[in-house]
């Protein structure tokens, strides 16, 4: 039981990770249900995680692209945890939209509202985190103007 009473799922039941590619690290449903507050009714629903986490992980991915984060070695532990960020806040916004249903109206209306306000809060969580993952370039340059 977690602090509201409800059952906690059993992490390392749960647990899938989800490969990098090799410069990317690797990421895990457990931790993503830990340190994200995933709603019980997700937490064992590891499918659905996994497919949160590659689809986020695919767009931070591509939006990372043609930035060059190292001189080919692989990132640092600073670089790791706002890599991580982003993929996990960008995960956490698209498991938000998703759980928009509901079948009183009223009730409805309320949690579209406060599900769009948390979803723009965690895309912004993302974006935030690459870009101070992109200001840790080492080609990171400034031009005089």
């Amino acid at each position: 039981m977690n602090l509201s009473g409800m059952p906690q799922a059993d992490l390392q039941s749960v647990n899938v990770t989800v490969e990098g590619n090799g410069y990317y690290p690797t990421l895990s449903t457990a931790h993503f249900i830990e340190h994200y507050a995933i709603a019980q009714e997700y937490a064992s629903k590891s499918n659905l995680l996994v497919e949160k986490l590659k689809r986020a992980q695919g767009e931070i991915n591509q939006e990372l692209a043609s930035a060059v984060l190292t001189n080919g070695e692989s990132l640092n532990a600073q670089q790791v945890i706002f890599y991580n960020d982003a993929v996990y806040s960008k995960a956490k916004a698209n498991l938000l939209v998703s759980k928009l249903g509901s079948t009183h109206r009223d009730s409805a209306t309320a949690q579209s509202q406060a599900a769009i306000d948390n979803h723009e809060h965690w895309l912004r969580e993302s974006i935030n985190a690459m870009r101070l993952l992109q200001s840790l370039s080492p080609n990171l340059s400034v031009e005089l103007l």
